[in-house]
């Protein structure tokens, strides 16, 4: 995803500004270029914080622009192309808010699937148990013990996956940590239970990986992921439309502005 600012007709330029040496217009052109991307960038930053809700500092800060240079006269803006920890570039989670329709499986997923948990052609939404951070996403250490105790991480760079022995200890818990486990429903399972009376039934549960919380009184069960199916995006970030018609008009107002500049220098 790449928004590009060229200038066209150069030469034509160049032959109506004789009193000007080429390498002075293409000052001229350079300057204008990254104040049109520059412009670009920043416009495209304001609107990611109008229509989404509580950005990350990470996903902000991906928005790029790239210089022009005298040799290469266009200027460029896109999205930083360094992931963060898991290899996982802004582009690629902006992707379905800027084109719309299916977004791409994040890390963790994927290694669920490969883990067999998480079933095809579905994705996670945080669940009621989930802990959230100040954006609104589900925070990385919790998602890292789910993964841990379900033997995925290896699936993610990581082979700290929890034992057998160290799934026990956390199912007994200590005089400080309360006792829990986490376990996951598959599509169409039902959960079976003992009313007050005696009586057993059954009821059919949510897909997706809950989080049992085991107390001297019993025990209380919890959603920490939802699986669901693959949710449809609306796009919400007109980044071609909103970058490109903030540069070019950007550039309309350099451009002339610097060649007016040069031309006053030479006394033209």
């Amino acid at each position: 995803m790449k928004i590009s600012v060229k200038i066209d007709g150069l030469d034509a330029l160049q032959a109506k500004l004789r009193g000007l040496a080429d390498s002075k217009i293409k000052v001229a052109a350079v300057a204008a270029l990254n104040d049109a991307a520059y412009v670009g960038a920043q416009a495209t930053k304001k609107t990611m914080a109008q229509v989404f809700d509580r950005p990350t500092t990470w996903v902000m800060g991906g928005v790029r622009y790239v210089k022009a240079r005298s040799d290469k006269l266009e200027a460029s803006i896109d999205f930083d192309q360094w992931g963060n920890k898991t290899n996982v570039t802004v582009g690629h989670v902006l992707a379905a808010e800027i084109v719309g329709g299916h977004r791409k499986y994040k890390r963790h997923e994927i290694a669920l699937q490969r883990a067999g948990i998480l079933p095809p052609g579905m994705f996670i939404v945080p669940g009621e148990a989930a802990d959230i951070d100040q954006f609104g996403g589900m925070k990385g250490a919790q998602i890292v013990q789910i993964l841990s105790w379900f033997s995925a991480l290896q699936e993610v760079g990581n082979r700290s996956n929890m034992t057998d022995a160290t799934r026990d200890k956390r199912r007994k818990g200590t005089k400080k940590t309360q006792a829990f486990e986490f376990f996951y429903v598959a599509p169409g399972a039902r959960r079976t239970y003992q009313s007050a009376n005696g009586k057993q039934g059954s009821h059919k549960m949510q897909p997706g990986i809950y989080k049992r919380v085991i107390t001297a009184f019993g025990s209380a069960i919890r959603p920490v992921m939802i699986f669901v199916r693959s949710p449809i995006y609306k796009r919400r970030l007109d980044f071609y439309g909103i970058a490109e018609k903030a540069a070019r008009a950007e550039f309309d107002r350099a451009f002339p502005m610097y060649l007016d500049k040069l031309l006053k220098e030479r006394g033209l």
